[in-house]
C-alpha cells in the first residue's frame, strides 16, 4: 500500500506553520515582502480579472468564496487554469451544492499564509484548508507544473496551475459513500454538525453576536472519537477501519447482545452498607414499569451495538499492524492492537474474511464478511478483582508487592499448583511486571486472636453469561520462606440478582442457601463447600461455573463473594495448626468459553 508522506503541518489559526518554506509569523494577514511594490489588489480581484482563470472565478462566485477571497485573511492560492479542466469535470463542479465546491475544489487548492516559489524552496508538504495534504516544490504543485507563480495581492499570493488537484476522501467522510448497511446506520446516526469556527471568516457583530462571511460547517461524530477511540477525519494519522457487512454485523450482535441484558430493576447486596439497596428507581406504575423495560431493552441493544464497533480501528503507528495495511503477513498468534488499545489475536481472519478494501487520503477500508475476534478480548473479558470490597472482623488490609525475581528459585514450587491454569499465571506473573501482588490481613490484627478475618468481593462488570470462578490464595512462604506451612479452610458465599430482580445466595460450587443470613458453619466436613488446597503453595481454588442472568456492566450494581474460615481460632492449638491470615492474589471470573477452550487443550 502507499502511504502519503505526512510531515503533520497544522493550520490552527493563531500559530505558525512548521513548514521548511514557511516564513515568519509577521507574514500573516499582510502582503508578502517580495511583492508589496506591485501588490494593489485582492486576491479575488486579480483572480476575476484573469482571462485564464474564468472556471476558478465562476466556481467562487457560485459558492461565494469569492467573499473569503477579498477577506483581509492572507492565503496561497493554487489556482488551476481554464484548460486544466476537462468539461465533464468542470460540469460536475459547477452542479454541486456550495459546501461541495468549498470542501472539495476551493479549499482544496488553498491555504494559509505565505508561501512563494523561490529557489530556496525544499520540497515540503502544504495542509490545504479542507486539511489535506500536497506536495509543494520548486517545480509544481501537487505534481501539477506552474503556468505563473507569485502573482501579488494585499491579502496573499496567487500561482497558477496546469492542473485540477484531486479530492480524496478521508475513512471519516468516506462513510458518505459505504452502502446503506448495519454498520453505517449506526456510525451515522451520531454525526454532528458544527461551525468550523477557524476555517470560517469572521464578519461583523450584530446585535452583540458574531457573524461569519463565510460560515464553514464541519461533521463530528461522538461513537468514532470516544468509543472507537479514532480521529478517522485527521489527515495525519493513518488507519485501517475495519467494515462488516449486514451478514457479519448481525452474527456479531447474536453473539454480543445476550451479554448485557439489563433487567428494569436491580437490587443487590451493598458490602459496604452490608445490605440490601437498589440501583435504579423502583417503578410503581405499570406505565412506569413498561418504560423501564423499554429502556433496558435500548440500553441493551446501545451497549451491544457499542461493542461491535469499539474494535474495528487500527493504527499503522502500531508496527504489528502494518500486515493489515498490506504490509507483511500475520499468522494466528500474532496480535494487533486497535485504537481503543484492545490486543487482539486471530488478526489474520481480518484478512481471510476481507471481501473489499479501499484506499482513501488517511488509510484503507476492509469490508469483511465476519467479525472473527475473540470475544474474551472484546466484548465478553476475563473479570478480575485484586482487592475485597470490605472486610470483616479485622481493621484493614495491606498490599503487597513482592519482586518477581526474588521468587524465581521458588517459582517450580510455590505456584506449581497455578501451573494448570495458563490464563491466571500470567495474570499473576506477567512477563512486563516486575512484582508479584497479593492483598493479606495485617498481622497485628489476628496475632494472638481469636478472630476468623472474611473478606467481602465486589464482582463489578459482570455481563449476562456463565464463568468459571477462581479464588487465589497465597501462603505465608511467598514472603518469608521459613514460615510454617499451614492449612487454610474457606468456604465462600455468593449473593447475585436473578432475572426477576430477587436476591440469590450459594455456598459455592452451586448450593443453594435458603436462608437471607451469611454465616459461617465452623467444623464442618463437607469436601464440596471447603477449600483446603495446597499447603504452602499459590493456590487456584476452583469454585465451580455459575450463570449470572442479569447483566451488571456499567452500573453500579454488582455481585458480591464473600470468602471466609470455617475453623474457629479460639484456641491457640488451631492457631498453631490452621492459617489464621487471608492472603489473596486475586478474584478471576473467566468466561466459560474461554475457560473450556484452554481447560480442553491442556488435557
Amino acid at each position: 500500500m502507499k502511504h502519503i508522506n505526512k510531515i503533520g503541518v497544522m493550520l490552527t489559526a493563531g500559530f505558525m506553520l512548521a513548514a521548511a518554506s514557511c516564513t515568519d509569523y509577521s507574514d500573516y494577514n499582510s502582503e508578502p515582502s517580495f511583492a508589496q511594490a506591485e501588490a494593489s489588489q485582492t486576491l479575488w480581484e486579480n483572480i476575476k480579472s484573469d482571462q485564464q482563470l474564468t472556471k476558478f472565478t465562476a466556481l467562487a462566485e457560485k459558492s461565494r468564496f469569492s467573499t473569503a477571497l477579498s477577506s483581509p485573511r492572507f492565503y496561497t492560492v493554487w489556482a488551476p487554469v481554464d484548460a486544466a479542466f476537462s468539461d465533464a469535470d468542470y460540469n460536475a463542479l459547477m452542479a454541486s451544492d456550495s459546501t461541495t465546491i468549498v470542501n472539495h475544489f476551493m479549499h482544496q487548492h488553498i491555504t494559509e499564509y505565505n508561501y512563494p516559489v523561490s529557489p530556496a524552496l525544499d520540497s515540503t508538504t502544504i495542509v490545504s484548508l479542507n486539511a489535506k495534504h500536497h506536495p509543494f516544490t520548486q517545480q509544481g504543485f501537487d505534481d501539477f507544473d506552474y503556468v505563473a507563480t507569485n502573482l501579488p495581492a494585499v491579502n496573499g499570493v496567487l500561482h497558477k496551475i496546469n492542473g485540477v488537484s484531486e479530492f480524496h476522501k478521508n475513512l471519516y467522510e468516506s462513510f458518505d459513500d459505504l452502502t446503506d448497511t448495519l454498520f453505517k446506520q449506526y456510525i451515522q446516526k451520531y454525526d454532528d454538525y458544527y461551525l468550523d469556527v477557524a476555517a470560517s471568516v469572521i464578519g461583523p457583530l450584530v446585535e452583540g453576536k458574531q457573524t461569519y462571511l463565510d460560515s464553514v460547517l464541519k461533521k463530528r461524530n461522538n461513537v468514532i472519537d470516544r468509543i472507537m477511540s479514532a480521529s478517522l477525519d485527521n489527515e495525519d494519522s493513518t488507519y485501517c477501519l475495519v467494515i462488516p457487512n449486514d451478514q457479519a454485523w448481525a452474527d456479531a450482535y447474536a453473539k454480543v447482545n445476550p451479554c448485557y441484558n439489563y433487567i428494569p430493576k436491580m437490587d443487590y447486596m451493598d458490602l459496604t452498607k452490608k445490605n440490601t439497596v437498589a440501583s435504579s428507581t423502583k417503578a410503581n406504575t405499570a406505565k412506569a414499569e413498561q418504560a423501564a423495560e423499554t429502556t433496558g431493552a435500548e440500553l441493551q441493544d446501545s451497549v451491544a451495538r457499542r461493542n461491535i464497533v469499539q474494535h474495528l480501528v487500527f493504527s499503522h503507528a502500531y508496527a504489528s499492524n502494518a500486515p493489515l495495511f498490506g504490509e507483511g503477513s500475520l499468522s494466528a498468534s500474532d496480535t494487533v492492537i486497535s485504537t481503543s488499545q484492545a490486543y487482539l489475536t486471530n488478526a489474520n481472519s481480518v484478512i481471510d474474511h476481507t471481501i473489499a478494501t479501499a484506499e482513501m487520503s488517511n488509510g484503507m477500508t476492509r469490508l469483511v464478511d465476519s467479525l472473527t475476534f475473540k470475544p474474551w478480548e472484546t466484548y465478553n473479558p476475563i473479570i478480575s478483582v485484586r482487592k475485597p470490597e470490605s472486610t470483616l472482623k479485622v481493621v484493614k488490609t495491606t498490599t503487597h508487592n513482592v519482586a518477581i525475581d526474588s521468587l524465581k528459585g521458588e517459582r517450580d514450587t510455590l505456584f506449581s499448583p497455578v501451573k494448570p491454569y495458563p490464563v491466571l499465571l500470567e495474570k499473576l506473573l506477567p512477563h512486563d511486571k516486575q512484582f508479584f501482588t497479593y492483598e493479606a490481613v495485617d498481622s497485628a490484627d489476628i496475632e494472638g486472636k481469636d478472630g476468623s478475618p472474611e473478606f467481602c468481593f465486589a464482582l463489578r462488570g459482570v455481563r449476562s453469561t456463565t464463568y468459571r470462578i477462581y479464588v487465589v490464595t497465597v501462603p505465608a512462604q511467598v514472603e518469608n520462606p521459613q514460615a510454617a506451612v499451614k492449612p487454610y479452610y474457606l468456604r465462600f458465599y455468593l449473593s447475585y440478582t436473578d432475572a426477576a430482580n430477587k436476591q440469590q445466595y450459594m455456598i459455592l460450587p452451586e448450593t443453594k442457601r435458603t436462608d437471607l443470613e451469611i454465616t459461617t458453619d465452623e467444623g464442618t466436613t463437607s469436601a464440596k463447600t471447603i477449600y483446603v488446597g495446597n499447603p504452602g503453595r499459590v493456590n487456584v481454588l476452583d469454585l465451580g461455573e455459575v450463570n449470572f442472568p442479569a447483566c451488571y456492566y456499567g452500573t453500579d450494581a454488582y455481585p458480591s463473594l464473600m470468602m471466609m474460615h470455617t475453623k474457629a481460632f479460639r484456641t491457640t492449638a488451631n492457631r498453631e495448626k490452621y492459617d489464621q491470615q487471608l492472603r489473596v492474589a486475586g478474584v478471576y471470573l473467566v468466561p466459560k468459553e474461554y475457560n473450556d477452550l484452554w481447560a480442553n487443550s491442556s488435557n
